[in-house]
């Protein structure tokens, strides 16, 4: 791509012609522009197309503009090959790059960006480096040198990126932004990159032979090769429905879709400009599609997504009792908007679905991070009752609870205990009603005293817009710390679908997944404590804790969303 298809020696003479051909049909500067659209396979297939942003300076061969894009907060920040970087104020269609202040790097010294573990990295190709940033795209530091960076992935496992580079004598390197260090992982000449949702394949746009690449991240055995995608540049792996497909963005103005199992090609959308890198939306799982004045959008079909999804809704089933065994939800809401959340304290709804002994009369209270009350409810006509009909989601019980509130991003918790002291078993609730802001749930915790048989402890939640990755914790020695007494001396952890199969299982975190955890940044603080990361398709996935060999006490279980 860019500056390194232009001064390298390699590829055959065959190459050469193909990128002479191709300059003088696009131009030899930044004055080339093409609309895209579906191909009649693209339309059948449900995909349709939209315009994000305009008017980005293009001076590269072939007209190339817009390269990289990350997601800082709630906006979108692009680099542009003419070296400036743009951070757009929301995720909205229909901005124009020439409103947007930018920062200058020089021409070429803007290309790949990625994020890993709440820090934004970039690629300078002729300064062979990889940068970090601020979140206004200003300059925060040099990490590491790497020969003609290009392109950029965050592995969220491990907490590194992979870099790639197309110029003669480099390949792909395995950087450690921690401890600023490079190792090759292979020698691969390439321009975009992507990882699988699992962590277990890293896919290329290998420039030499015009093909899509797999990898396998430990080995580093080629796994996948998609057959001649002429060009191929930005790629990018779908979730959802598209699971098992990559979809490659090109220099030709086109977007294929590659099936992973058989590699076969079809042909979604053309007509374009020249494209660069693609970036999933992680606001609505679009993929962000550079061409070469413009960003386009590309929505999927319905029960599609590129990237991770979201976190519609979370929840925690458990026996409510007094005092210290009340139920305690706690969420998390990050980004810099408001979210409209909808919270749920059901009892009498569960005897509907087998439960005994349930809560007949929940109350439910809402607390802010300094523990102050913001706002209590008892039965939820009481009080909204309007505008907790109008989400959809009321609960089917007059004595039940809601509490529909706006709230800043930041850490929350829901206490629910039974009117007048009563005890049983109870159900709360956080759902995302505002789902079109960037902001998002990311993380559910609820304490609770855990028994046996049906009153184990049962969380669940509910992923949207695809595939969500997230690590599920149960914790019980920890809490001794927060003056929380009669603990849960070794919880154990199940993950099952919505059909109730069993999908994971651990017992002491580190006995399985250690690294991974470890990487996630929320690894137990106590060894007998319970951890699991999984990728988790659009979908029910419930989580259940129990104390092992039928003990019981005090526990903690979570859900931490973890980022792309």
């Amino acid at each position: 791509m860019k500056n390194k298809k232009n001064t390298k020696s390699v590829g055959s003479g065959k190459r050469l012609a193909f990128l002479l051909l191709f300059l003088l049909a696009t131009g030899l500067s930044g004055t080339v522009h093409a609309d895209m659209t579906l191909t009649a396979a693209g339309v059948a297939a449900g995909f349709t197309l939209t315009t994000f942003a305009t008017n980005f300076p293009n001076t590269g061969a072939g007209g190339t503009g817009p390269v990289g894009i990350a997601f800082p907060g709630s906006g979108v920040m692009v680099s542009d090959w003419p070296g400036n970087v743009r951070v757009f104020p929301s995720h909205a269609d229909g901005q124009d790059a020439g409103a947007v202040s930018a920062t200058a790097y020089g021409t070429a010294n803007a290309v790949g960006l990625a994020q890993v573990a709440g820090k934004l990295y970039m690629a300078q190709n002729p300064m062979s480096r990889v940068v970090q940033l601020n979140p206004d795209g200003t300059l925060n530091q040099v990490i590491v040198g790497v020969f003609c960076a290009t392109g950029l992935v965050a592995d969220r496992f491990t907490g590194h990126l992979f870099v790639s580079s197309g110029c003669s004598g480099g390949g792909i390197v395995s950087v450690d932004p921690v401890a600023k260090t490079a190792t090759a992982f292979n020698s691969v000449l390439s321009d975009g990159l992507a990882l699988s949702n699992d962590g277990l394949t890293l896919y290329a746009a290998d420039i030499t032979g015009h093909h899509v690449l797999g990898f396998d991240t430990t080995t580093k055995a080629q796994v996948f090769d998609s057959g001649v995608i002429s060009f191929v540049d930005g790629i990018a792996v779908g979730s959802g429905v598209l699971a098992g497909k990559i979809f490659a963005n090109t220099n030709f103005g086109e977007v294929w879709e590659v099936d992973l199992a058989t590699s076969a090609q079809t042909l979604i959308a053309s007509g374009g400009s020249r494209g660069d890198f693609v970036a999933a939306d992680p606001s609505d799982g679009t993929l962000l599609v550079t061409q070469s004045d413009r960003i386009l959008r590309l929505h999927p079909p319905a029960g599609g997504s590129f990237g991770n999804g979201n976190l519609l809704n979370i929840s925690t089933r458990l026996g409510v009792g007094t005092g210290n065994n009340v139920l305690i939800g706690g969420f998390i809401i990050t980004g810099s908007s408001n979210k409209q959340v909808l919270l749920r304290a059901l009892g009498p709804t569960l005897s509907q679905f087998g439960v005994t002994g349930v809560l007949a009369d929940p109350t439910l209270e809402l607390h802010n991070s300094a523990g102050a009350l913001l706002t209590s409810n008892d039965n939820w006509k009481d009080t909204q009752q309007s505008a907790i009909m109008a989400t959809g989601k009321a609960p089917p019980n007059n004595l039940e609870s809601a509490i529909l509130s706006t709230l800043a991003p930041g850490n929350y918790t829901a206490i629910v205990r039974g009117k007048n002291n009563t005890t049983g078993v109870a159900l709360v609730e956080a759902y995302d009603i505002d789902m079109a802001t960037a902001t998002t749930l990311t993380n559910i915790s609820t304490r609770g005293f855990v028994e046996t048989g049906q009153n184990v402890m049962i969380g669940g939640f509910i992923s949207g817009n695809g595939a969500v990755n997230v690590i599920v914790r149960a914790l019980g020695p920890t809490l001794t710390q927060f003056g929380v007494p009669n603990v849960l001396a070794d919880p154990t952890l199940e993950l099952h679908d919505a059909n109730g199969a069993t999908i994971a299982s651990n017992d002491n975190w580190a006995d399985t997944q250690q690294a991974a955890i470890q990487a996630s940044g929320f690894a137990p603080p106590n060894a007998k404590e319970s951890a699991i990361v999984i990728t988790r398709p659009a979908g029910n996935t419930t989580a259940i804790v129990r104390g092992k060999n039928n003990t019981t006490g005090n526990a903690l279980v979570e859900v931490y969303i973890l980022p792309p």
